[in-house]
C-alpha cells in the first residue's frame, strides 16, 4: 500500500482500543467471577489483534 492509498480498514486502530476500553468497562461492571476473567481475556486478545494488524499494516 502506497502513502497515497487510502485504508482498508473499517475503522482506526484509535477508533478500536476505545471500543475495547469501553466493553472492558462494561464488563467490569456486569460480571464476575470466570466470566468477567473470560471477558477480560477475549476483550485484551482482540486489542492485541488489532494492534497487531496496525503495525503490519503500517510495515507494508
Amino acid at each position: 500500500m502506497t502513502p497515497n492509498e487510502p485504508s482498508r480498514s473499517v475503522i482506526g486502530l484509535r477508533t478500536a482500543l476505545i471500543l475495547d476500553a469501553l466493553l472492558l468497562v462494561f464488563a467490569f461492571f456486569t460480571l464476575k467471577g470466570a466470566a468477567l476473567a473470560i471477558a477480560v481475556l477475549i476483550v485484551v486478545l482482540l486489542a492485541a489483534k488489532s494492534f497487531v494488524h496496525h503495525l503490519r499494516s503500517r510495515m507494508e
